[in-house]
């Protein structure tokens, strides 16, 4: 198996110090074991550190009130690794498997339903147990603000997304991309390429450079090593880019305006709690700008000088929106992408 536990010093350290203070404060806290399995690195600055981060600022949220010993795996990407991960934790008598990924669905399936005393949460996707949770990010929230602020800036009149795997949560982000892009800028041209792979930087930076090849002055991108590969592109050339996941300002300072940021503390906090009042299962768990999950986190040595008042007051009228749900993107899984 390719499952590797994370050994490191710092984030052995991590871990523990989210961990041990709570089981040293109060013997009669109720204890949570949870393990996080994360398809990637936890330092990858994007998916799998916004996952690694989160959940140890859920574990510091709840440290009054709920002791979680917290056990993190990462590298668990291929599907023939997934099952044996859970089936470990699940044996070990762990309270909460959380899958940080797409790809943990139909193992954390099949795996809850011969463990019903497990809770196992999944990251993104679309089946639900009685001991299985989704969780998810309204990444069309994100992709609408982003489109707004690519449509607008944009000097060419041509602005490109890079994504991993077309599925439902990336496509939302895509086509929500597309139509801030449209309300800003009716003229604006919206190009799109998923590679394929949340991880290969290569083909994510070949994609970007061929975006970038075809006239495209801002790019935005969606994926692990994805976001890598594109903000490189874009800092090689010279192209304005917006991060995504975590803040990646800085992986292309003098490019990046913004970056689309998720925090997944509140949907964890949720669980957790949700796992000891044994109210957890058969539901659907999101980070969105209503429960500041997710925000803009603005480049401001490059922001300062291209976000205008007008763009601004529309960038807060479409979080407004969102929040009091009087923006309503439709049906996007249905829209299709050229």
């Amino acid at each position: 198996m390719k499952i590797r536990l994370i050994l490191t010093l710092v984030l052995v350290v991590a871990v523990m110090a989210a961990a041990l203070p709570t089981l040293a404060q109060d013997d009669d806290l109720p204890t949570v074991k949870v393990a996080l399995i994360l398809p990637g690195r936890a330092d990858d600055v994007s998916w799998n550190q916004a996952s690694f981060d989160g959940m140890n600022r859920a574990v510091e949220a709840l440290e009054d009130t709920i002791a979680v010993e917290l056990t993190v795996v990462e590298q668990v990407y291929d599907p023939v690794d997934i099952e044996p991960a859970l089936l470990d934790y699940a044996q070990q008598g762990f309270d909460l498997i959380v899958g940080h990924g797409f790809q943990f669905m139909e193992p954390i399936i099949k795996v809850a339903e011969d463990y019903p005393d497990v809770n196992f949460a999944i990251g993104t996707g679309f089946k639900i147990a009685p001991n299985v949770g989704v969780y998810d990010v309204k990444l069309e929230q994100g992709g609408y603000v982003m489109g707004l602020i690519a449509g607008y800036l944009t000097e060419a009149g041509i602005v490109g997304v890079v994504g991993g795997v077309d599925v439902s949560e990336i496509h939302r982000g895509h086509v929500a991309f597309v139509l801030g892009a449209e309300a800003i800028n009716e003229d604006v041209t919206v190009l799109n390429n998923f590679i394929g792979d949340f991880n290969d930087v290569p083909a994510a930076k070949e994609a970007a450079l061929s975006q970038i090849s075809a006239g495209a002055d801002i790019l935005w991108q969606s994926g692990d090593g994805v976001g890598q590969g594109v903000l490189s592109a874009c800092e090689d050339e010279d192209v304005l880019c917006m991060g995504n996941t975590t803040d990646q300002n800085e992986l292309a300072p003098e490019n990046t305006i913004a970056s689309f940021v998720y925090d997944w503390a509140p949907v964890y906090v949720q669980m957790i709690e949700e796992t000891v009042e044994g109210e957890f299962g058969d539901a659907f768990y999101w980070i969105e700008f209503a429960n500041e999950g997710v925000s803009v986190v603005y480049n401001e040595d490059v922001a300062e000088d291209l976000i205008d008042e007008d763009l601004q007051a529309a960038i807060d009228e479409a979080i407004e929106g969102f929040v009091d749900g009087t923006l309503d993107l439709g049906d996007l899984d249905a829209f299709e992408l050229d």
